[in-house]
């Protein structure tokens, strides 16, 4: 589906159902690819306007798609003065991507105030004073959700009032476990009423999954053994199986895939 490209990381899913994949790399981009084969786009992987034109380490994709015949793609960067991009785009569809549209950056402001600039310099220079090395995001019923891994902070936005509120990662912890080491790719789960996002962890002597609950406390749902195989590893690849009855993760370094059931045969809300 995709060839020629360099460390592809988190991405994200079109409202069109095409993945859109971001290289990690210094003059990465974020290409759409066509998984139907039986679209005419399938086969034929583009670069979308997400990136721009000089491209950068890009991460994450997330989309806000309640106004569908604009819908809005938010991408982070993973670099020390890595800008948070919002692309408005003037359509629905392929070509959405690819055509038109508009970019800004995320500027944060005094008195936990933020704003969308035109500029990218003043976008640089927010990301490397607030919030570096930006890494998951998730939109989420006018909320984004996205995460610093240097910073090891959760930045949570209300993109009505253009206000936000921030926390250390682990800092309200409940139960075995711990959350020591950097926050990476973030999912959410029935955040209209339990509000969980769970989290994939960079580096540590137990590298794990962990969710946080509608009131900021934080737990361990799976970790490697101190000090074991996967020290030192970094937990990728989260996800729930289509009837959320299986939940996957994976260690990187490792190349190992877990599968995750519920003891009662539930689904995970």
């Amino acid at each position: 589906l995709l060839t020629g490209t360099s460390r592809n990381c988190g991405g994200g899913m079109s409202p069109w159902n095409t993945w859109i994949s971001c290289e990690e790399v210094g003059d990465g981009q974020c290409w759409q690819v066509e998984p139907d084969p039986n679209k005419p786009n399938h086969n034929s992987p583009k670069a979308t306007l997400l990136g721009g034109q000089s491209g950068g380490r890009y991460e994450t994709v997330a989309v806000d798609n309640s106004n569908t015949s604009k819908p809005v793609f938010f991408t982070t960067e993973d670099t020390s003065n890595g800008e948070l991009r919002r692309f408005e785009a003037d359509g629905n569809g392929w070509d959405a991507l690819h055509v038109g549209g508009r970019t800004t950056y995320l500027q944060f402001l005094s008195g936990n105030r933020f704003r969308w600039t035109t500029s990218l310099s003043a976008g640089k220079n927010s990301a490397a004073s607030y919030y570096p090395n930006a890494e998951g995001i998730i939109y989420h019923n006018s909320t984004l959700y996205f995460v610093a891994k240097v910073t090891r902070t959760l930045f949570i936005l209300d993109l009505n009032d253009m206000t936000y509120t921030s926390e250390r990662t682990g800092s309200s912890w409940v139960g075995q476990g711990a959350f020591n080491s950097q926050p990476d790719q973030i999912i959410e789960s029935d955040l209209d009423k339990r509000k969980f996002i769970y989290f994939t962890e960079d580096g540590g002597k137990a590298p794990g999954v962990h969710v946080r609950d509608r009131k900021g406390n934080y737990y361990t749902m799976s970790r490697g053994v101190p000090g074991g195989r996967y020290s030192g590893d970094e937990t990728v690849g989260i996800a729930f199986s289509p009837d959320r009855k299986k939940f996957y993760f994976g260690f990187q370094d490792a190349g190992v895939l877990m599968e995750v059931t519920r003891d009662d045969g539930q689904p995970f809300n």
